[in-house]
């Protein structure tokens, strides 16, 4: 067992030390693409979501849970307001016409920190967009589109 040792200190010793400082890595660690949430919100506050129709048809909008309330029907213009759902959240969004041909539709999420109010603006797109039809609101805070 000793000679191991002094094998080890031995060979420990005759190799040359050296110093390597630590570098700061880049701050580049944002990725783009759906995988990054769009916006956060403090999960330590009650959570309010407005969501702002601002097309030219009427939409509906729902929370996906068994005891949410029934879909709520939004006209063009118009804001619906959800609340008292916890810190986390499934909406849905989606227009009330049968001809979707010509359109999608596109969220923009704007969080207001003063009233940690989530708006929701719900605008028509081309169908070059995929569209959007869900928002996540998740327990860490994070807001997702689907």
């Amino acid at each position: 067992m000793k000679s191991l040792s002094f094998i080890l200190l031995l060979t420990l010793g005759l190799s040359p030390v050296s110093v390597v400082q630590g570098q700061d890595p880049p701050a580049e660690t944002y990725q783009p693409g759906y995988w990054q949430p769009v916006a956060r919100f403090d999960t330590k506050r009650m959570v309010e979501v407005n969501i702002i129709n601002q097309t030219d048809i009427p939409i509906e909008y729902d929370l996906t849970d068994l005891e949410s309330m029934n879909p709520q029907p939004l006209q063009p213009k118009a804001t619906g307001n959800l609340k008292g759902f916890g810190s986390s959240a499934n909406i849905v969004i989606y227009p009330l016409v049968h001809d979707t041909t010509e359109f999608n539709l596109r969220y923009q999420v704007k969080v207001d920190e003063d009233n940690n109010i989530v708006n929701v603006s719900v605008v028509k797109d081309k169908p070059s967009f995929l569209g959007h039809r869900s928002i996540n609101l998740q327990r860490t805070g994070a807001i997702y589109l689907y």
